[in-house]
């Protein structure tokens, strides 16, 4: 006989413990939770910057924020908002920190504000002031709802007995084309 009692009573028992103890469990994370969209996040659904508006940044300028690094606490000051071209219904603009003498690489860091709470932003060294301080910018770019749900994720790669219309980056320009970039 190729199957022993034994054998199946410790499958069996094996599938009794694999159906009672949810996968989500046993690895600590579903894969639900893997996928990459950090919008699904709960740190991102309780984050504040996402209710933060240009006019928000607007009332808070010359304050001081708190800015956390692996090696301490930096005081920046808020001394712009920036104006940047925007989508239809969407909003974009940037914000220009100071304060600290030593220069810190471009990343995303934790900054607290007495009134406007904990927030994360990714913040982009710019140089020193004429005191030796470094400034720091950071962008925020925010689509429209609509315009979100409008723009569908990226297309499928074509496969090999698809034609394209298009040229790949790899193809070379046919004749006509030739003729026309000429």
């Amino acid at each position: 006989m190729p199957n022993s009692r034994r054998k199946f009573l410790k499958a069996g028992v094996l599938a009794a413990l694999f159906a009672a103890v949810p996968l989500k469990t046993a690895l600590g994370q579903s894969w639900k939770d893997r996928d990459g969209n950090p919008g699904n996040s709960p740190e991102t659904q309780n984050d504040p910057l996402a209710n933060y508006t240009k006019a928000t940044f607007i009332s808070y300028l010359n304050s001081v924020f708190e800015l956390h690094t692996t090696t301490g606490v930096v005081a920046i000051t808020l001394l712009q908002v920036g104006d940047m071209p925007a989508p239809k219904g969407g909003e974009c603009f940037s914000l220009l920190f100071r304060g600290g003498s030593r220069e810190l690489r471009q990343d995303s860091y934790t900054l607290a504000h007495p009134s406007l709470g904990t927030f994360q932003l990714l913040l982009v060294p710019v140089g020193t002031d004429e005191y030796g301080a470094q400034g720091y910018l950071a962008t925020i770019n925010r689509l429209s709802y609509r315009d979100a749900l409008a723009n569908p994720g990226p297309a499928k790669l074509m496969t090999k007995g698809s034609e394209s219309t298009q040229p790949s980056a790899t193809q070379a320009p046919s004749g006509s084309d030739q003729n026309r970039l000429m």
